[in-house]
């Protein structure tokens, strides 16, 4: 008979875990890796709305890299010109922030699989007109 309800408990107890998925505290730290640029895709909010996909080739690529320090590195090649450099990462409250050179990056991010993508947008001003930057990175 006890035999019978350990049986039992531990079928429950297997078959009840599957409907319970357990999510890492610290989401963020998926993002500790090295990300290649795949595309980019601009979207520029006109009287017409504009859109502009830049995808990976010999000329255009970059290579993210987000460390554990909370340091970034990365390596960019547009046009055939190639620009190294460092910076600093965070996340709060689902927003990725990026401090590299003397630019501020505010994003937010989705991790699906092996890609990452990263989207930034602004709203329109008197001198300019509001855009969205979606881009992918695998990993």
């Amino acid at each position: 008979m006890v035999r019978y309800i350990l049986l039992l408990l531990f079928i429950g107890l297997s078959w009840g875990q599957k409907e319970y998925k357990i999510r890492p505290k610290y989401e963020h730290l998926r993002l500790i890796n090295k990300w290649t640029f795949d595309s980019m895709e601009t979207i520029t909010y006109k009287e017409e709305e504009e859109s502009e996909i830049v995808v990976k080739d010999d000329d255009n690529s970059e290579t993210l890299s987000f460390h554990k320090s909370g340091s970034i590195s990365y390596v960019t090649l547009n046009n055939g010109e190639m620009k190294k450099g460092r910076g600093i990462w965070l996340v709060k409250d689902n927003l990725l922030k990026i401090l590299a050179d003397s630019d501020t990056i505010y994003a937010t991010y989705q991790i699906k699989g092996d890609f990452l993508t990263v989207t930034t947008s602004k709203d329109e001003s008197e001198e300019f007109f509001g855009y969205k930057t979606i881009m992918k990175y695998k990993k």
